[in-house]
């Protein structure tokens, strides 16, 4: 799609994403070294029994700077992280700062800088709308359709705590107040992995910023 719209003589733009897809996007993703089946299997397993935290934790002792820029939830990335240093006794920090990949583009970045009480409004009046829209119905479709609710993706915000509520573990109202919790706490996560970012042109925002402000801000940097 970038090829294509370059090829009209168009700028693209990406909006969102995790700095994991960002860093992908503009550095690649190392991945030269074998893996461990066994390796990954037992990774598995102590997952299953103790939680996301747990190797989140033995990655902070083997290889606490790569840890500093993940999150808990990204354990297939720490299973990952913890594979490497099991089979070659290195940080994968190291095997990155030696990967090279060729950039075919030009990448300028771009970060909104909210005021923080601002951005907490917001994600709990989107939590409210994503209620109202639906999510409740949602969920409860992607479970009738035979998925099990211990499948990655909805062991994420939003719908594992709507699954607790359907299995009457917590009140809807609790639920609500969960995801909004957890919200604003992935959201402190990522403006920490991203104020690390190098070469991000920060945009300040407040309450009467307008999409026009944004594009004509972004258009002046470029």
């Amino acid at each position: 799609m970038i090829d294509e719209l370059i090829t009209q003589g168009k700028i693209p733009i990406v909006v969102g994403g995790s700095g994991l897809y960002i860093k992908a996007l503009t550095e690649g993703i190392f991945n030269s070294v074998d893996t461990d089946d066994d390796y990954r299997e037992e990774l598995k397993v102590k997952r299953e029994k103790f939680g996301n935290e747990y190797l989140y934790d033995e990655l902070k002792k083997v290889d606490p700077q790569s840890a500093s820029g993940m999150l808990p939830q990204n354990w297939k990335r720490i299973m990952r992280a913890l594979e490497v240093f099991h089979l070659t006794g290195e940080p994968i920090w190291k095997m990155q700062e030696n990967y090279e990949r060729k950039v075919d583009y030009n990448f300028i970045l771009f970060g909104l800088d909210w005021d923080r009480k601002i951005l907490y409004a917001n994600i709990e009046k989107r939590v409210d709308e994503m209620i109202e829209s639906g999510l409740m119905d949602e969920v409860k479709n992607i479970l009738s359709l035979g998925y099990s609710k211990n499948i990655n993706s909805l062991n994420t915000v939003g719908y594992k705590e709507i699954i607790s509520y359907l299995d009457n573990e917590i009140t809807l109202e609790h639920a609500i107040d969960i995801i909004k919790r957890n919200t604003r706490r992935y959201a402190k996560r990522q403006m920490t992995w991203f104020r690390k970012t190098e070469n991000i042109n920060w945009l300040t925002c407040d309450e009467n910023t307008s999409s026009e402000q944004l594009i004509s801000l972004i258009l002046k940097k470029m």
